[in-house]
């Protein structure tokens, strides 16, 4: 974010971390009878890509990685896409958003992961034109392969709808990633809450303050989902037929919410249960420490007696006062332990 201070606004400068010079572009056109597939990675066919759109054709340009800012740039100034939507693609570290311009709507949304207790973002940028959909990824695992197979399939819904509905099935193959990490986060809690129940140590309570960052971190990703499916719902871009579509989306995206605000709760829940269960240790741990210390007090007492040295001796003046002795001190700390159990001290 450095590079881009002082700069006016609109200069392309890509902010993330992927090293790639040549972007691989993939041109898919797809109807009802046929799906033509081509793939190009160089400059000029950057230029060449918005000569050969069909307008009575859908067709979908997903461009991966977004590194090569030049490139971008050109496939984009090509389009016609506004310098300041170029510089939000390659700004990857945008929140998510919809905005709607004159010929095109355009969408920020992240593709999440959780790997190694830690999550995952990376910048997908949708923009949506009467003749093409046009999507940048900074980097994804399978390059929508999922969405690739369902429009390969000739009886689909995605080659009779066009171009509106892949932007839906796009963008909700993107929100149900969410649910994918939050299954991954719920058995990340049941874990730290059986250790913390069981056998909790001081690595539990790091356990509970990553769990809780990554939750805040979570809602920041998923929060501003809301405005954006409302404003897909508002935009002219979209037909009637597909608004149905969008409000299914922003149902998952309140639902999304709704799961994170319940792990958040039980998480914020899970110090307390820390502690009550820490106290509870304690106090079994000080009760038997203190049941050994009042069985040996009168152990303790009767040693001590019939260790003292007297002048004359009376009523221990006998051979056998050793053995009663122990006799004693047998039956005291058993009388002690019976009279415990029978109160249900422990």
């Amino acid at each position: 974010m450095r590079e881009k201070v002082g700069l006016s606004p609109g200069v392309p400068i890509y902010t993330g971390v992927v090293e790639v010079k040549n972007p691989e572009i993939t041109i898919i056109k797809y109807d009802q009878d046929d799906v033509t597939a081509k793939h190009c990675d160089d400059y000029t066919c950057a230029q060449e890509i918005f000569s050969s759109i069909d307008k009575k054709i859908p067709t979908w340009i997903h461009v991966e990685p977004i590194s090569d800012q030049e490139t971008i740039a050109v496939l984009c100034e090509s389009f016609n896409i506004h310098p300041l939507v170029i510089e939000d693609i390659l700004s990857v570290s945008h929140r998510p958003k919809a905005e709607e311009y004159e010929e095109y709507i355009f969408t920020i949304l992240k593709y999440i992961e959780y790997d190694e207790d830690e999550l995952k973002f990376s910048q997908i940028s949708l923009i949506l034109h009467d003749d093409y959909l046009l999507t940048f990824a900074d980097y994804s695992p399978d390059r929508f392969e999922v969405i690739k197979k369902r429009i390969e399939k000739k009886d689909s819904r995605m080659r009779k709808e066009g171009n509106e509905y892949l932007y839906f099935a796009l963008i909700d193959y993107l929100i149900d990633q969410y649910f994918i990490v939050l299954e991954k986060i719920g058995d990340k809690i049941e874990d730290i809450e059986d250790e913390i129940l069981n056998s909790p140590t001081k690595q539990s309570i790091q356990n509970i303050h990553d769990l809780k960052r990554t939750l805040v971190e979570l809602k920041k990703s998923v929060w501003p989902m809301r405005e954006l499916i409302n404003t897909i719902l508002l935009s002219d871009s979209i037909g009637q037929k597909h608004q149905i579509y969008f409000k299914d989306t922003h149902d998952h995206v309140i639902n999304i919410i709704d799961i994170i605000e319940g792990y958040r709760d039980s998480v914020s829940g899970f110090l307390d249960i820390y502690l009550s269960t820490l106290s509870n240790r304690m106090n079994e741990i000080m009760k038997t420490l203190s049941i050994i210390a009042t069985i040996f007090i009168p152990l303790s007492f009767l040693t001590g007696y019939f260790g003292m040295n007297f002048k004359y001796e009376t009523i221990f003046e006998s051979q056998n006062a050793y053995y009663f002795s122990n006799i004693l001190m047998i039956i005291v700390p058993i009388g002690l332990l019976t009279y415990f159990k029978l109160r249900r001290w422990f």
